[in-house]
């Protein structure tokens, strides 16, 4: 199956890029296999500095990242790419200890998560860019 064909692909047929930041391994290995089956292209980062130096270089299409992180925080890593001129990227946010962001500046999803809705809501904030 050609990538346009899967759910990753935009209209052009390039693999739409998935960045996950997150300082817990097996979270970001579980998102990476669960978006790369999908067809995306997905770039790892393990914690917020990591994250925000990587978005600023390859600008993906979305974000999902941790909330709670040593070094940069995930809101820390929306306001940097906000004030870099990335205001357009969806980001997801994510956390079991917060349970709340403001709502303008991402959506968010508590920690656990259900893996098919975490794949909707990415599909979601895509299609509205």
């Amino acid at each position: 199956m050609a990538y346009h064909d899967r759910e990753g692909g935009d209209r052009s047929g390039r693999r739409r890029r998935v960045l996950i930041v997150d300082d817990e391994p097996a979270i970001v290995d579980l998102l990476a296999f669960l978006f790369e089956d999908e067809g995306y292209e997905v770039l790892r980062a393990y914690d917020g500095e990591q994250g925000l130096r990587l978005a600023k270089r390859v600008h993906p299409d979305l974000v999902i990242s941790d909330v709670s992180m040593p070094r940069l925080t995930g809101l820390d890593l929306v306001d940097g790419l906000r004030a870099d001129g990335s205001r357009e990227t969806p980001v997801i946010l994510m956390s079991a200890v917060v349970r709340e962001v403001p709502a303008e500046r991402c959506v968010f999803v508590p920690k656990p998560f259900d893996l098919d809705r975490m794949v909707a809501l990415a599909r979601t904030q895509l299609a509205a860019r």
